[in-house]
C-alpha cells in the first residue's frame, strides 16, 4: 500500500516584496528514507527587505531548519530579481546548496542555450528566437539607465525595474548547476509533472506559461508596441537607441536655440521631444518588465482533495490559455475536468504581489459562479507597500483587488507581519472540508 499526504503546508517568509514559499507535504506512515515529509520550495528573492525583517541569509537558514536538510523541489517561476535573488546570494545561496536540491522546475522561456535542440523540449523556430532575444536583454537593459530623467522618482523607477529583471545572473548559473546535477524541468502549460519518487501523492499541473504555437500574443502584454521593443533589443539596436547622447545633443540644441537672437519657440519644440524621448525610455524598461511577468510558472498542485494555485507574476496573456480552455473558447471544447478544478481552489497564491493585472476577473467570475456552495478559498500574499508604483493607479497592493478576494475567504499578508514575525504558515488536511488555517510565525531574533 502506497503511503498517504496526511497534510499541507504552506509557509509564506517575510521578504518584504518577492516571494519565497515552502510547501511541506507531511505523511501518516514512514517514506522509504524513514522520513515522513517532503518539502518544495517555490522562488526565493526580494528587492525590498521587510522594515526590521529578516536577511535573505537568514530565510535561507529558516528554511534549512524547516525542510530538516533536504529540499526535494524547487521551482523559479521567473528570473525577476523578486523571485530569485536569494538563489543568487553567496551566502545564502551557499546554504541551499547544502540541502541537495533534487528536481528544478522552471519556464521554458529560461531552457539554457545548451539545451534548445533538445527535440525532447519541443521547441519551434519562434520559441528559440524569443529565447534568444531574452539572452540579449541583461546587456541592452544596462544602458536603459543613462537616460536622462525629469524627476529622481522616474530615476528610481526605471532602475529598480531594469535591476529586477536582468541583474540576476548568479541565480540563474546557481539553478542550472542543481537542474545538471539533479533533474530540470522546463515547463508548459499542458504539462503534467510526475514527481513521485520525490513527492508522492502530489499532482503538479503546469497552467502556464503558453507555448507562443498556442498564446502568439504572450510576449506583448496588450501593447502593440511590445514586440517592437523586444526586436530592438533582439538586434542588438535598443542600447544605441536610448544612449545618452542623444540627450546631451538636445541639451546643447536647446541652449544654442534659446539664445537671445536664436530660435526661440524652437526650445519648446525640442524640450518636448526630449521629454518624450525619456518618456519612451520608460515604456521600454516598463514593457520588458511586463513580459518577463508573462513567463511566470503557473502550477496547479493537487494533494489529496486540496488544490493550490500558484501563479507567480503571470499576467493576462498568460492566463489566456487556462481561462479559455475551460469555456472552450475558439472552438475548444471546454476542459470540464480543469474548469472542475479551478472552482475548487483551496489555497491562491496571490499573483505579482497584489497587481491587479495578474488575478484575472475571469478566474474569479469562474469561482463566483461555479464553487461549491459555502466554499473557501484562502488567499497568501507576499509584498510590501510602496514598493512597485508605476503609477498611483499601478501601486500595489491593489486594495480593490484584496477586498474582491476577501470575498472568497480570508486573505493573508506578508506585511501585516510584525517586523520580528519571519514567516506565516497556513495549514490543512488533505482530505474532508476543513479549510487552510492560519498561523504566524514565532518572533525571531534580529
Amino acid at each position: 500500500m502506497s503511503v498517504q499526504a496526511r497534510s499541507v503546508r504552506l509557509r509564506a517568509y517575510n521578504v518584504g516584496f518577492g516571494d519565497c514559499l515552502l510547501l511541506t507535504v507531511t505523511y501518516g506512515s514512514p517514506l522509504p528514507d524513514g522520513g515522513r515529509e517532503r518539502h518544495m520550495l517555490i522562488d526565493f528573492g526580494s528587492v525590498s527587505r521587510a522594515d526590521d525583517g529578516p536577511r535573505l541569509t537568514q530565510v535561507a537558514e529558516s528554511i534549512a531548519e524547516h525542510c530538516g536538510g533536504q529540499l526535494d523541489a524547487v521551482v523559479a517561476t521567473h528570473r525577476h530579481r523578486d523571485h530569485v535573488a536569494g538563489f543568487g546570494d553567496r551566502i545564502a545561496g551557499k546554504t541551499l546548496d547544502g540541502l541537495n536540491p533534487g528536481i528544478i522546475i522552471r519556464p521554458w522561456t529560461d531552457v539554457p542555450e545548451s539545451d534548445r535542440a533538445d527535440p525532447r523540449l519541443g521547441l519551434d523556430d519562434n520559441q528559440r528566437h524569443l529565447l534568444g532575444v531574452l539572452d540579449q536583454l541583461p546587456a541592452q537593459a544596462e544602458h536603459l539607465s543613462a537616460l536622462a530623467f525629469d524627476s529622481a522618482a522616474q530615476a528610481k523607477r526605471a532602475g529598480i525595474l531594469a535591476e529586477l529583471g536582468f541583474s540576476n545572473a548568479e541565480a540563474i548559473a546557481r539553478l542550472e548547476t542543481w537542474a545538471g546535477e539533479g533533474q530540470g524541468h522546463y515547463v508548459t502549460a499542458g504539462d503534467t509533472l510526475d514527481l513521485a519518487d520525490r513527492l508522492p501523492g502530489v499532482k503538479i499541473q503546469v497552467l502556464g506559461p503558453p507555448s507562443l504555437r498556442d498564446v502568439p500574443n504572450l510576449t506583448r502584454y496588450a501593447k502593440e508596441s511590445e514586440e517592437y521593443w523586444l526586436g530592438l533589443a533582439g538586434d542588438g539596436d535598443l542600447a544605441d537607441m536610448v544612449q545618452p547622447a542623444g540627450t546631451a545633443t538636445l541639451t546643447r540644441a536647446r541652449r544654442v536655440l534659446a539664445e537671445p537672437g536664436g530660435a526661440g519657440a524652437a526650445e519648446w519644440l525640442l524640450r518636448n521631444l526630449n521629454e518624450r524621448r525619456i518618456s519612451q525610455g520608460l515604456e521600454i524598461v516598463e514593457a520588458l518588465d511586463d513580459v518577463l511577468n508573462n513567463t511566470s510558472v503557473i502550477l496547479l498542485v493537487t494533494i489529496g482533495s486540496r488544490r493550490l494555485l500558484l501563479p507567480g507574476d503571470a499576467q493576462a496573456e498568460n492566463w489566456s490559455l487556462t481561462l479559455d480552455q475551460i469555456v472552450g473558447r475558439d472552438g475548444r471544447q471546454p476542459d470540464r475536468r480543469l474548469a472542475t478544478a479551478l472552482s475548487k481552489i483551496d489555497l491562491y497564491k496571490v499573483g505579482h504581489h497584489g497587481s491587479r493585472n495578474a488575478t484575472p476577473k475571469r478566474l474569479t467570475k469562474h469561482w463566483e459562479q461555479f464553487a461549491p456552495p459555502g466554499h473557501t478559498v484562502v488567499s497568501v500574499l507576499s509584498t510590501k507597500k510602496g514598493v512597485f508604483e508605476k503609477s498611483v493607479e499601478g501601486a500595489v497592493p491593489k486594495q480593490e483587488l484584496i477586498d474582491g478576494l476577501g470575498k472568497f475567504g480570508p486573505v493573508h499578508s506578508t506585511d501585516d507581519l510584525d517586523p520580528d514575525v519571519w514567516w506565516m504558515d497556513l495549514e490543512a488536511p488533505t482530505r474532508g472540508k476543513a479549510t487552510f488555517t492560519y498561523t504566524a510565525g514565532p518572533s525571531m531574533p534580529t
